[in-house]
């Protein structure tokens, strides 16, 4: 017996770590919202969030989505991978916080502030930062596709090779935005001033949509007929 009982022991004493373990990482989330804390991995869905100081803190890997997290503090927050499908960040403060391969289908950014934000390969299909300024973004790589960016302003904004397929940019003001290699399939720029940007091309600007007020960069030229002209 006691032979029986020495070889099932060390198995326990595994399952005892393995639950302790879970129980520690698990308890992390239940953590009272504060600047600098770790929700890393968390699961935060359909939660009330709004008008809280989230600054230096962590949710790499969190699950925050359908969450409202309206006028938040994530100045200096990593948000590297986390899930922000369908959230709401609007008029919130993401200066110097990193949303590395974060994914926010159809979340709402309307009028947030996002300043040395790195958004690299980040994924926001049809989301909207109506409103919202952006200065000095890494947003290279990524999925921006229908993504709303009416009457936004965006400087020194880099979109190197991310996906602008019918995003719109409608009464935004551009200044120092690189499009070098973006797609700019059907990309709305009607009323808006390109000459400020850079790296557009004429093949970029022969399938995107305009109208006699878009204003190009030297050395491009008007289509003569918009692709989204009626």
């Amino acid at each position: 017996m006691n032979k029986k009982y020495f070889s099932i022991w060390p198995i326990s004493l595994v399952c005892v770590i393995t639950v302790t373990l879970m129980n520690i990482v698990e308890a992390g989330c239940y953590d009272k919202k504060s600047p600098g804390m770790d929700w890393s991995g968390c699961k935060k869905t359909n939660k009330l969030l709004d008008d809280e100081n989230f600054s230096g803190s962590k949710f790499d890997n969190a699950n925050l989505m359908m969450s409202n997290l309206d006028n938040s503090n994530f100045t200096n927050a990593s948000l590297v991978k986390a899930n922000l499908t369908r959230a709401s960040f609007n008029q919130s403060n993401f200066s110097q916080a990193d949303l590395t391969k974060s994914v926010g289908y159809r979340a709402s950014f309307n009028g947030a502030i996002f300043s040395k934000t790195r958004m690299i390969m980040s994924e926001f299909s049809r989301a909207s930062f109506e409103g919202a300024e952006f200065s000095n973004i890494d947003w290279s790589r990524a999925e921006l596709g229908r993504v709303n960016f009416l009457n936004a302003r965006l400087t020194d904004v880099n979109f190197e090779y991310s996906n602008l397929s019918r995003a719109i940019f409608n009464g935004a003001k551009l200044a120092g935005v690189n499009f070098s290699s973006a797609y700019t399939y059907r990309t709305h720029f009607e009323n808006v001033d390109l000459s400020m940007t850079s790296q557009l091309s004429q093949a970029q600007i022969n399938i995107a949509c305009g109208n006699e007020k878009t204003q190009l960069p030297q050395g491009l030229v008007k289509p003569a007929n918009w692709v989204c002209l009626e």
